[in-house]
This record gives structure tokens, sequence and C-alpha cells, in this order.
């Protein structure tokens, strides 16, 4: 049992990190709307957003 306690905090601590990076650099229009996504869903949007910002740098 604590063991599934300490995987639901460290989900919902990467979910708060993802939520904060993609707001902090403006990446989605949907921000109100960041705390219902899934953990796939942010990290996916993230993983876009740093390609992005890699082919803007060359």
């Amino acid at each position: 049992m604590n063991r599934i306690n300490l995987l639901r905090r460290a989900v919902e601590n990467r979910k708060q990190y993802l939520i904060r990076e993609l707001r902090k650099n403006f990446v989605t229009k949907e921000s109100d709307q960041l705390n219902e996504w899934t953990l796939s869903d942010l990290e996916n949007e993230w993983k876009n957003y740093k390609k992005r910002c890699e082919e803007e740098i060359g």
C-alpha cells in the first residue's frame, strides 16, 4: 500500500511540475484545463514544446 502512495505522489509531483513549466512558457492556450490532463498528455505536450524549441534554435 505504501508503494502505491509513493507512486501516486510521484505522478502528481511530475504532473504539477509539467503544468508549471507549460504555463510558464505559454505552451498551450488551454492552460486552465491542464489540471484535467493525464500525465501522458502533459508529457507529450512538453516533448512537443521541447522539439519545437530545438527546431527554432537550429
